[in-house]
C-alpha cells in the first residue's frame, strides 16, 4: 500500500505505523490523509474487480463520493461528543496511577451501548448484553478509608466526560458519611443538583417537591437523549439516598466504606494497591521532574532505588493515602539519599507499632505511623495549623476563616495552608462567587482519616495551641457575618434599592456559600451559649432562601440544648417557635403544632403575652394547613389577651389576621369590621406602616364585597401611606388598586397602576448594580409573579392577547423556579387558549444571574 502511494500521481507518502493503525481499526484517516485513503481504496477495488472477473464473479466498484461519505461518517462516529451539561468534579491532581483492572471495569460499565473500552471478543459481547438488559443504574465502589475510592471514580467520571458519554453533565456530591459532623441528607444533595442543572430556577422548599422536581428533570434529560452521570462520594447508608439514584440511561457511581447489599447490585471492592502498582506509584511520583536528586526517570529509578521503593510501599501498607503523603515528604529533601530517608521512615513506623495490626477504626497501624512520620517534618507553624484546622467545625474552611482560627495574617495563613496542601495533608478547592474576595472563595478540606489524627494531636496540645480560644474566634466571625445577613433591611420608595442592598448583598452571598459551616459551627459544643440566638437570627435568611431542612436541623439542635439544661424557659420557648416556623415551611404542620404546644407549656408560667404570641403563631400554621376555623379561634384567643394586656400593636396585627380569615371565607362584612378595628389601633399609635397595610386590606375586602368606589378610595390612601414607609407594601397596594379598577370596569386605569407596580416589583426583585448586572434578591419573586398574573388577566380582558402572552410566559418561568405547580398548571392552561405570537418579542425582563 505504501508503494501504491509513492507511485501515485502526485505521489503520497505515509508511514507503516499509520497504515497499520488503519488496518487494525485503531484510528481513522484524518483530513491530511484523504488523498492517500482514496488512492488506497481505489487500488483495492481495482484488484478486487479483477479477481472477481477472473473467478467468474462480479464486484461493484463504488465511486469516490461514496467512499468520502463513508470516511466522513467514520470520523463523526469516532469523534467524542461534547458534554452539553455541567461537569462538576473535584480538581484533578497528579497523573492517575495504577488501578488498571478496576478502571477497566468502571469504564466498561459506564460506556454507552455500542461503545466499549475493551478488546473485542465473546466476553465483551456477553457483558454488553448483560449491561443493556439490566435495569440497575448504580455501581458502588467500596473499601476502607484512604484506599483511593474517590480518586478512582473521579478519574472514571472525568474520562467518561471527555469521551462525551454523558451529554446531560457529570455531577459530584460529597455526602460526608464518614466525616465529622452530620451527613448530607438526600434533599440537600437534590437541592444542590437542581441549582447546578437549572441555575436560574429556585428549587422547591418542601423535600418531597424537590425530589419530584429531580425525577422530572431526569425524565426530561432522558427524553432529550442527554444521559447524566452522578458521583455520590462517602455514602454511609445507601437506603437514605435511594431517591437520588437515577434510572437508565443515567448512571450513578457511589463510594462507601460499607457494602449495601440490598440497595445496590453492581459493586467493585477496592483493596490497597497490589505491590507492583504501589511500587509503580512511588517510582512515578519520585521520578517527576524538578526535584533534584530523585528527579530520575524510568529504569534509572528502578535500577538505583528498586529496594528502597519496595520498602516505602511495604511500610505504607500499600495504602494510596499513606503513599501519597509519604512520597510528598520524601520529595521535600532532595539533597539526602533515598536510602537514608527510607531508613528514617522505617524507624518512625517501628516506634509507632503496637501488637495489633489494626486500630479501633479498622485502619492499619502503619497508616497512623505514616501520618506521624509526615507530621514530624512540619515546621512549628504548619504543625500548629494542622492541629487547629481539625478543630474547625464544618467540612471545609476558607483562607480568611483560617486566618481568624490561627490568629495570624491572611498571607501567613495562606502560606501555611499551601505548605500543608503541598504535602497532601490538605486538599484545596476553589468555589464561590466572583463577588467575594479570593480569601473567601479559596477553601481547604482535610481527609477524614487525617482529620482524626490531627484532632488527636490537637487535643493533646490544646493548652499550647489555645485551641478553645481559636475556635471561639472562628465562631464569633461566623456569627458576626450571619447577623449582618440575617435580616433584610427595610427599604422605602425614597431609598435607592441598589445602594441599600449593595452592602447587604456581600454577606448574603457569603452566607449562601458558608451555610453548611455556619450550621456546623452553631451546633458545636462551644457555640451552645448562643445557639438559640443564632438560630433565631438566621431565621430570615433560611426562610427567604427556603433552606427549611437546615433551619429545622439548627432549630432542633437549639431545642435539644435547651432540654439539656442550657437556657431558661423563655429561651426554650423561642427555640421551639423557630423550629415550628421551619417545620411549617417544610409542610410538616402537625409537627409544627406539636412544637408550638411545647412552647406554650414552656412559656406558660412566664408571660401570658408570650403565650398569646404563640397562639397567634399557631393560627398561622393552621391557616397554612387550611384549617381556617381553628386558625380563627387561635387568633381570637390571642387578640383577647393582647387587649387585656394593653398591647395595641400586637392586637392590631392579630385583627388583620382575623380579617384575612374572613376574606378567605367570603365573609367580607366581618373582614371589613376586623380591618377597621386594626386601622384604629394603628392610627392611635402613629404606626404609618401598619396603617398602610390595614388600608390596603380594607380596600381588598370592600372590592370583594362589590363596593368598588370605597375600595378604590381605601387603596389610593394606602398607596400614599406606603410610598413613605415600605416599598414592598407600596407595590402590593398599587397591584390591589389596579385590580380594584379592573373590577370597577376601568381597564385603562387598572393597566396604569399595574404597569407601575410591575416596574417597581421588577426593579426591587432584580435591581441592577453599578456594573449593569442584575442582582437577584431571593424571596421577592412571589410579589412580581402576582403582579404579572394580574396584568395578564387585565390585558386579556382588554383584548390584547399578544401582550398578555408575553406577561404570562414570564410568570410561568418564575412559577417554575418557585416550584408552584398548582398555579403553574392554571397559567399554562390559560396560555394554551391564547394565539401564538407572529414574531418573537424581546422580553423586558432583565437577565437574572444564577444563584450564588
Amino acid at each position: 500500500m505504501l508503494a501504491w502511494g509513492r507511485a501515485g500521481d502526485p505521489p503520497v507518502v505515509s508511514s507503516p505505523s499509520t497504515v497499520n493503525d488503519w488496518l487494525l481499526g485503531k484510528t481513522i484517516p484524518g483530513p491530511a490523509s484523504r488523498a492517500f485513503f482514496l488512492l488506497m481504496v481505489a487500488e483495492l477495488e481495482r484488484r478486487a474487480a479483477e479477481r472477481a472477473r477472473g473467478g467468474g464473479g462480479f464486484w461493484t466498484v463504488r465511486d469516490q463520493a461514496w467512499w468520502e461519505r463513508i470516511l466522513t461518517a467514520a470520523r463523526a462516529e469516532r469523534a467524542p461528543r461534547s458534554v452539553a451539561g455541567p461537569v462538576q468534579l473535584p480538581t484533578a491532581g497528579a497523573v492517575f496511577v495504577g488501578r488498571e483492572e478496576p478502571l477497566r471495569r468502571l469504564m466498561g460499565w459506564l460506556a454507552p451501548a455500542g461503545q466499549d473500552t475493551r478488546a473485542p471478543g465473546p466476553q465483551r459481547e456477553r457483558e454488553a448484553t448483560a449491561r443493556a438488559s439490566s435495569s440497575a443504574s448504580v455501581l458502588e465502589v467500596t473499601g476502607m478509608g484512604g484506599v483511593g475510592k474517590t480518586a478512582l471514580v473521579v478519574e472514571a467520571a472525568r474520562r467518561a466526560a471527555k469521551q462525551g458519554w454523558f451529554e446531560g453533565g457529570v455531577l459530584f456530591a460529597d455526602l460526608r458519611g464518614h466525616s465529622a459532623g452530620q451527613d448530607v441528607v438526600a434533599e440537600e444533595a437534590v437541592d444542590a443538583f437542581l441549582r447546578t442543572l437549572r441555575p436560574r430556577e429556585e428549587p422547591p422548599s418542601v423535600p418531597a417537591e424537590k425530589v419530584r422536581r429531580w425525577r422530572t428533570l431526569l425524565d426530561e434529560l432522558a427524553g432529550q437523549d442527554k444521559p447524566l452521570l452522578i458521583v455520590l462520594d462517602n455514602v454511609r447508608q445507601a437506603g437514605q439516598l435511594a431517591e437520588l439514584f437515577p434510572c437508565l440511561p443515567h448512571r450513578a457511581l457511589v463510594t462507601s466504606r460499607h457494602t449495601h447489599t440490598d440497595a445496590i447490585r453492581h459493586r467493585i471492592v477496592l483493596s490497597p494497591f497490589p505491590p507492583a502498582e504501589a511500587e509503580q506509584f512511588v517510582r512515578l511520583r519520585l521520578a517527576e521532574p524538578g526535584h533534584g536528586q530523585v528527579a530520575e526517570c524510568g529504569r534509572a529509578v528502578e535500577a538505583a532505588h528498586g529496594d528502597d521503593v519496595r520498602r516505602v510501599a511495604e511500610l505504607c501498607g500499600w495504602l494510596p493515602l499513606a503513599l501519597r503523603i509519604v512520597v510528598a515528604v520524601l520529595r521535600t529533601e532532595p539533597d539526602r539519599s533515598l536510602r537514608e530517608r527510607v531508613d528514617e521512615l522505617a524507624r518512625t513506623l517501628l516506634d509507632g507499632m503496637e501488637d495489633d495490626d489494626t486500630d479501633a477504626e479498622g485502619r492499619p497501624l502503619t497508616v497512623r505511623a505514616c501520618f506521624s512520620f509526615c507530621y514530624g517534618h512540619l515546621t512549628p507553624a504548619r504543625a500548629r495549623a494542622f492541629r487547629l484546622l481539625a478543630a474547625a467545625p464544618g467540612p471545609d474552611l476558607s483562607t480568611a476563616s483560617a486566618s481568624v482560627l490561627l490568629g495570624v495574617s491572611t498571607d501567613a495563613a495562606r502560606l501555611a495552608l499551601r505548605g500543608l496542601a503541598g504535602m497532601h495533608l490538605l486538599e484545596r478547592s476553589q468555589r464561590g462567587s466572583d463577588r467575594l474576595a479570593e480569601t473567601e472563595i479559596e477553601h481547604w478540606s482535610m481527609h477524614d482519616l487525617l482529620r482524626l489524627y490531627a484532632d488527636e494531636l490537637g487535643r493533646a496540645h490544646a493548652d499550647e495551641d489555645k485551641r478553645e480560644d481559636a475556635v471561639l474566634r472562628l465562631l464569633h466571625r461566623y456569627r458576626k457575618i450571619a447577623q449582618a445577613a440575617a435580616s433584610r433591611p427595610l427599604i422605602t420608595p425614597a431609598d435607592n434599592p441598589i445602594e441599600t442592598l449593595k452592602l447587604h448583598r456581600w454577606v448574603v452571598v457569603w452566607l449562601e456559600m458558608e451555610r453548611v459551616n455556619v450550621v456546623a459551627a452553631a451546633t458545636s459544643a462551644l457555640a451552645s451559649p448562643w445557639l438559640v440566638d443564632l438560630a433565631l437570627e438566621l431565621a430570615e435568611f433560611f426562610g427567604t432562601r427556603r433552606y427549611y431542612a437546615e433551619w429545622a436541623r439548627l432549630a432542633s439542635s437549639a431545642v435539644d440544648a435547651c432540654r439539656s439544661g442550657q437556657g431558661d424557659r423563655g429561651t426554650k420557648a423561642a427555640a421551639l417557635r423557630g423550629l415550628a416556623k421551619a417545620l411549617t415551611g417544610l409542610g410538616r404542620f402537625d409537627e409544627a403544632l406539636t412544637a408550638l404546644n411545647d412552647a406554650v407549656e414552656a412559656a406558660a408560667p412566664l408571660d401570658y403575652r408570650l403565650g398569646a404570641l404563640l397562639a397567634q403563631e399557631r393560627g398561622v400554621v393552621l391557616e397554612r394547613a387550611n384549617r381556617l376555623e381553628e386558625a380563627r379561634n387561635c387568633y381570637e384567643t390571642a387578640a383577647a389577651v393582647f387587649d387585656r394586656a394593653g398591647e395595641p400593636l400586637f392586637l392590631a396585627d392579630t385583627l388583620r389576621h382575623i380579617g384575612d380569615i374572613w376574606v378567605r371565607c367570603n365573609r367580607f362584612d366581618k373582614a371589613v369590621s376586623a380591618y377597621q378595628n386594626a386601622l384604629m389601633y394603628y392610627r392611635v399609635n402613629a404606626d404609618k406602616r401598619g396603617e398602610a397595610m390595614a388600608l390596603g386590606s380594607l380596600g381588598v375586602a370592600q372590592s370583594g364585597a362589590g363596593h368598588h368606589r370605597d375600595a378604590i378610595e381605601f387603596l389610593e390612601t394606602a398607596t400614599q401611606y406606603a410610598s413613605h414607609t415600605d416599598l414592598s407594601i407600596y407595590i402590593d397596594s398599587l397591584y390591589q388598586l389596579g385590580m380594584a379598577f379592573h373590577r370597577a370596569g376601568q381597564p385603562q386605569a387598572a393597566l396604569k397602576e399595574l404597569r407601575k407596580a410591575e416596574q417597581l416589583a421588577r426593579e426591587f426583585t432584580y435591581p441592577v448594580d453599578t456594573l449593569g448586572e442584575a442582582v437577584k434578591q431571593p424571596g421577592l419573586e412571589n410579589q412580581l409573579v402576582e403582579v404579572l398574573l394580574g396584568l395578564g388577566r387585565v390585558l386579556m380582558e382588554c383584548r390584547r392577547p399578544q401582550a398578555a402572552r408575553w406577561v404570562l410566559t414570564e410568570a410561568v418561568d418564575i412559577l417554575r423556579e418557585l416550584g408552584d405547580t398548582q398555579r403553574l398548571a392554571v397559567v399554562e392552561e390559560v396560555l394554551t387558549r391564547l394565539p401564538r405570537p407572529l414574531h418573537r418579542k424581546q422580553s423586558k425582563r432583565r437577565k437574572r444571574p444564577p444563584s450564588p
